[in-house]
């Protein structure tokens, strides 16, 4: 009797655990120098289920000016398609910019830093996903910090483009299929992210 009960212990826990998890790992510099780091994961929950979280925690100082930066994302896919999204920016301690997407069976419910609103088309395809899944391939990109949709570009090959509403630009370099490096351009300055592993 024992033996069946941590059999079926054990049988539950691995149903409910993870089937596959990858995580990746950047140093993020700014005109040269480490100013923090980011870790995005990926997790298969079942055959239908992705979920990913981005964390990424920067300290720096330009123009006299100092800025700590925390943001993350938590994002889930069923079936291919987007479930929820919940993205918070930080800085310096106050809240600065937030985004929760909830699909209520109909339509995406977005509420966030810029008021409420709604979706009809469906994210299949959003920014976490550039980190696991080659960019460059990609021609309409869902931006869960501005829960809103942006065109891809690709000025080059193995290269994806895509500019934010504040008008800086984020650019994505693969190499095999693989992310190895991003850079995004702000009006004054460019903070790049290295892969690690």
């Amino acid at each position: 009797m024992r033996l069946l009960i941590i059999a079926f212990v054990f049988l539950f826990s691995v149903e409910k655990s993870p089937i596959y998890a990858q995580f990746v790992n950047f140093d993020i510099f700014l005109f040269g120098d480490k100013i923090g780091n980011m870790t995005v994961s990926r997790k298969v929950v079942d055959d239908s289920t992705e979920t990913y979280t981005l964390e990424s925690r920067s300290k720096a100082s330009l123009l006299w000016i100092k800025r700590e930066n925390y943001t993350r994302y938590d994002v889930v896919y069923r079936n291919n398609r987007l479930i929820s999204s919940e993205n918070v920016e930080i800085e310096n301690g106050k809240q600065k910019r937030w985004v929760n997407v909830v699909f209520d069976g109909k339509h995406y419910q977005v509420n966030g830093y810029k008021g409420k609103r709604i979706l009809n088309e469906v994210p299949t395809y959003s920014v976490v996903k550039l980190f696991f899944t080659d960019g460059s391939k990609q021609n309409r990109i869902f931006y869960e910090s501005e829960g809103d949709f942006a065109e891809i570009k690709h000025p080059k090959p193995n290269v994806c483009e895509f500019a934010a509403s504040d008008g800086s630009r984020n650019i994505y370099y693969y190499q095999n299929g693989q992310l190895t490096n991003l850079e995004t351009h702000v009006s004054i300055a460019t903070i790049k992210l290295v892969r690690t592993n």
